[in-house]
C-alpha cells in the first residue's frame, strides 16, 4: 500500500473514532440509575452471598443453587425478565465427571515400524482430551506451548503447528525464579492446562503430548484416574465443561522412557530442553524429524447441570433492541477445604452484587436504552471459566454477533479505595474512550492501566475469543485471594458502589450511542 493510501486510512479511522467519542459523550446518563446503587445494597448482598452458610459457593453444589436462586429473585424483584423466558433466569449446562473408557492407545512411528507404548505405564490420557484418534501425525516441541505477548515470549514462534501433534512441558519458564518475569514465584495463567489447550488449538494443533517434569525421579507418567490406581482418591479427576469434540484436542501425559523415545534422534534431551529455555528464556521449537505418533483417547463422562443465572432488559429502539451488551460476573467460588469455608467476599460476591445493583439501575430508568442489555452471572468461573465459556458459545435470546460489548466485574471491593484496574482497554478504542468519560463524568475514580497479564485471567476473556470487545474491572490481587480469610468484613462497600455506577454509567452509554463499539484483536 503506498504511503498516501495508508495515511488517508489512518486518518479515516481516526475521524470515525472520534465521531463516535463526540456522540458518545452527548448521551447523559440518568440520574435516578446512579442514586440506586448504594453502599448499603452492595454490602447486603455480599453478606448474604458470602455467609459461612453458603459453604464457598462451589460448583456445583446445593450452596450454590441456593445462591443461584436468590439472585434470580433479586432480578425479578426489579421487573427484569429471564432470558431463556420472562420467568426463567436459569441457563443450564452440563459440566462432566469423566472416566476412562476404552480404547486409548498410544504408537510412535519411525521408518515404517510402529512400537505401541502402555497406558498407566508409558502414557496417561489427559481429563480434557477428545474422544478422538490422530493417525500418523508429526510432532513439534513447543516448548512450554505459550504465546504470551506482554512478555514478548512466544513458543510457538518460527514453527508451523497446523495438522500436527505438540509436545510441551507445563508450568511456565523459570517457575521457581522470583526475577522471572513470568511474575516471579507466581504461577501466570499461561501455566493453565486451559489456556495451554486453547492456545494449541488457535495453533492448529491436532493434539498435545505433556512432556514429563525432568526434575522430577518418577518414570511413569502423572496419572488421577481411578481406574488405573490401587487406592483410589476421591474427585481426584477434574471436572470439565461438556463442549463439542471440535473443541478439544487429544492430550496425554507421558512418562520419561516415551519422553527419551520421541527425542532420540534430535541433540536433546527432556532435561536439557528444560535448562536451555529456563536459563535463556528464549523458545526453543523445532520438529521432531522423521517421527510421528498415533493416539487414540476414549472417555466417558456423568453429567452434572449447573446454571448461569441472567436477566434481560429489551432496548427500546425498533433497530438497535437487536444488539446487546452483557454485563456479567462469576458467582461461584472455590468452596470448603479440610474444614475452612472460602467464602470468597471479594472474589467474588463484590461483582456479583455489582451485577444486580446496575440490573436495578437499568430497571428504574425510564425509558429503557435504545440497545438490549443482559445481566448474567456465571458458575463455574473457578474451574475454568466454564459458564462464560458455555454462554459465549450458547447464548441466549441473540447470537454471539450481537453482541456489542462484554463488561466484566471479578474482585471489585479492595484496596485503595478510588482505584479500579481496568483491563482489555485495549480490545476497544470506543469502549475504552466512553469508559474514561464516564468516570470523569460521573464517578471521579482513579483508573489504573497495569494488570493486563490478567486478561485470560476471567470471564469477559471468553467473549474476546469470540470477537467481542471486553472491559474487565478489577480491584487488584490481595493476601486473602483464594484463602480462608476472604470473607465479608473486609470489603469496601463505597467502593463497590463506585465502580457499580462507573460500569452502569459505561455500559448505559454504549447502550444509546449510534454507532457500536469496534473490535480490535490484541492476541
Amino acid at each position: 500500500m503506498k504511503k498516501s493510501k495508508l495515511i488517508a486510512l489512518l486518518c479515516a479511522v481516526l475521524l470515525i473514532s472520534a465521531n463516535q467519542i463526540a456522540l458518545s459523550q452527548s448521551i447523559n446518563v440518568p440520574d435516578q440509575g446512579l442514586k440506586s446503587i448504594t453502599p448499603k445494597e452492595m454490602k447486603a448482598h455480599v453478606y448474604y452471598l458470602a455467609d459461612d452458610r453458603m459453604k464457598g459457593r462451589d460448583t456445583p453444589s446445593p450452596e450454590l443453587d441456593s445462591c443461584a436462586a436468590y439472585i434470580a429473585n433479586q432480578f425479578k424483584s426489579y421487573g427484569l425478565e429471564g432470558v431463556a423466558s420472562p420467568d426463567n433466569y436459569f441457563q443450564y449446562f452440563n459440566l462432566g465427571r469423566t472416566s476412562l473408557s476404552s480404547p486409548n492407545t498410544f504408537f510412535l512411528n519411525q521408518a515404517g515400524t510402529e512400537k505401541e507404548y502402555r497406558i498407566k505405564y508409558d502414557f496417561v490420557p489427559m481429563h480434557n482430551t477428545a474422544n478422538k484418534k490422530v493417525a500418523n501425525v508429526k510432532i513439534v516441541f513447543a516448548g512450554y506451548g505459550i504465546t504470551a505477548p506482554e512478555y514478548n515470549y512466544d513458543d510457538y514462534n518460527g514453527i508451523d503447528a497446523k495438522g500436527k501433534v505438540v509436545l510441551i512441558f507445563k508450568n511456565e519458564p523459570q517457575i521457581n525464579d522470583s526475577t522471572s518475569i513470568f511474575e516471579g514465584l507466581k504461577s501466570t495463567d499461561h501455566s493453565k492446562i486451559r489456556v495451554k489447550t486453547e492456545n494449541a488449538l488457535e495453533h492448529g494443533a491436532v493434539g498435545i503430548i505433556f512432556l514429563p517434569d525432568p526434575k522430577k525421579p518418577f518414570k511413569r507418567p502423572p496419572n488421577s484416574w481411578p481406574s488405573l490406581m490401587r487406592h483410589a482418591i476421591k474427585d481426584a479427576v477434574p471436572l470439565t465443561l461438556e463442549e463439542t469434540e471440535t473443541n478439544k484436542l487429544v492430550c496425554v501425559n507421558i512418562g520419561k522412557n516415551l519422553a527419551k523415545d520421541i527425542l532420540s534422534e534430535t541433540e536433546y534431551t527432556c532435561k536439557r530442553l528444560f535448562m536451555e529455555i529456563d536459563s535463556t528464556l528464549s523458545p526453543c521449537s523445532f520438529e521432531i524429524p522423521d517421527k510421528t505418533v498415533t493416539i487414540q483417547t476414549s472417555l466417558s463422562s456423568h453429567p452434572i447441570p449447573v446454571k448461569n443465572v441472567a436477566a434481560l432488559i429489551k432496548g427500546s429502539d425498533p433497530v438497535l433492541k437487536n444488539q446487546y451488551i452483557v454485563i456479567g460476573a462469576h458467582y461461584d467460588h472455590i468452596g470448603t477445604q479440610n474444614g475452612n469455608v472460602y467464602n470468597g467476599a471479594d472474589d467474588n460476591a463484590s461483582g456479583t452484587s455489582g451485577v444486580m445493583e446496575i440490573a436495578q439501575a437499568f430497571s428504574v430508568c425510564n425509558p429503557p436504552p435504545k440497545r438490549s442489555v443482559i445481566f448474567i452471572t456465571f458458575a463455574g468461573e473457578e474451574k475454568g471459566l466454564f459458564g462464560s465459556r458455555y454462554f459465549a458459545g450458547h447464548p441466549v435470546p441473540c447470537k454471539a454477533k450481537d453482541i456489542v460489548a462484554m463488561l466484566n466485574m471479578d474482585m471489585i471491593s479492595r484496596n485503595d479505595s478510588n482505584e479500579v484496574a481496568i483491563i482489555g482497554s485495549g480490545t476497544s478504542n470506543m469502549l475504552k474512550k466512553v469508559n474514561e468519560q464516564a468516570n470523569k463524568n460521573y464517578v471521579h475514580m482513579k483508573l489504573a492501566y497495569d494488570q493486563e497479564r490478567y486478561f485470560l485471567n476471567s470471564d469477559h476473556y471468553s467473549f474476546y475469543k469470540v470477537g467481542i470487545p471486553v472491559l474487565f474491572y478489577n480491584t487488584k490481587d490481595t493476601p486473602d485471594l483464594h484463602r480462608p480469610t476472604d470473607d465479608p468484613e473486609k470489603i469496601i462497600p463505597e467502593k463497590m458502589a463506585k465502580i457499580g455506577r462507573l460500569v452502569f454509567s459505561t455500559a448505559w452509554i454504549i447502550a444509546n450511542s449510534p454507532e457500536k463499539p469496534d473490535f480490535i484483536k490484541i492476541r
